[in-house]
Formats: structure tokens, sequence, C-alpha cells
């Protein structure tokens, strides 16, 4: 199943929102890393093999490469990442959740996030929207309340999606985090917003 997530990944087969969700299990999944840096090689000697010798000087190639790169729009600013298996519980995040949240790898990992990111000021409206759409093997997107370490609220647009196995059964949930205003978070829960 994970080779034939990885296929699907390096053939293009992938909608951009699949292709993006499987490119942060790529972060942190060694074995997912090394199915896709093998099919590339496998595809990319196949493509050599094509191509007649003389059809491309190497300057030229090298021009289109980097003007292609050129071309790439740059990348924003990072958005947590949390990336927990299909029981809920932790097993990557990356430095910008760790930054944003205050906590370190070792005292989330294993973890439910909800359990040390919520508190007073979190929405149980919205908290069961995402139960729901996650035990319906959906994505959603939501705007909460959470809370750092050290008890100060921050406002967060969450979005999370299923990475499903070959029988629809949930390999991960990927969830991405972007601070938000306070204002946002007023505008899109029911109120019950306390800003610290």
């Amino acid at each position: 199943m994970l080779q034939d997530r990885a296929a699907l990944y390096v053939s293009g087969a992938m909608t951009a929102s699949e292709r993006e969700n499987f490119e942060l299990v790529l972060e942190f999944h060694a074995e997912a890393q090394a199915q896709v840096a093998a099919l590339q090689r496998v595809g990319a000697s196949v493509a050599l093999a094509t191509v007649p010798p003389a059809a491309q000087p190497p300057a030229q190639l090298r021009s289109r490469v980097l003007a292609a790169l050129a071309d790439r729009p740059q990348p924003r600013e990072r958005d947590a990442v949390v990336v927990t298996g299909g029981d809920g519980r932790i097993e990557w995040v990356n430095s910008a959740f760790l930054n944003l949240c205050g906590y370190a790898m070792a005292e989330v990992q294993g973890r439910r996030p909800g359990k040390f990111l919520q508190g007073p000021a979190t929405d149980p409206v919205a908290v069961q929207r995402i139960r729901t759409a996650l035990a319906r093997l959906e994505s959603c997107r939501e705007t909460l309340v959470n809370y750092h370490k050290d008890g100060t609220p921050y406002a967060v647009e969450i979005a999370i999606a299923p990475v499903l196995d070959d029988d629809g059964r949930p390999l991960w949930f990927v969830a991405r985090e972007r601070r938000q205003t306070w204002a946002a978070v007023e505008r899109r829960t029911s109120g019950r917003v306390v800003p610290a």
C-alpha cells in the first residue's frame, strides 16, 4: 500500500490535496522517502533512455531547469504540521508546531493533540465538528483557540485531512495549523473567545 501511494505520487496521479498530504508524510516517514526515491530513479532512467543523446545540449537543459526553478512560487511561512496515526496519537510534528505550542517533541509524541492544546476558550462545537469529520474519514477546516504550554491562548485555523490505505482505513491524519488573529476567531466561532 505504501509502494502504491509512492507510485501515485511519482507518477503525478494524485490530486493536489492528496499530493500535498503525502508530501507531509514524506517529511517524517523514511520508508516512504525511500520508495519515492527509488521510483524517481527508475522514472529518470526510463526518461533518459528514450531521449536521443544529442536532443538536448547540456547548456540548454541546464538553462531550462534553472528557469523552471526560478518560476516556482516562493514558499510561504511554514504552517505548523501535526501527523497522527489512525488512532489520533501524534507520530510527528514539525518545528513550527513546537514553536507555536511551546512543547518539545518528547512531550507530545504519542498523545492526542486536543488533550493538551484545548482549554476554556476552545469552542466545543467546533471540536465536535472536527471529531465528526474525522470519524467519517473526511477532511475538515476549523478555527480554534488552543493553548501554549505556558497557558497563553492563541488562535489557529486547522485543516485536517485523512491519508487512507487501499482498504479505506486511516493510515494518518495530517493537520496544518496557521495562526489567526483574535478578530478572525470571533467571526468564525460561537463567540466564546476570551483572550488572556
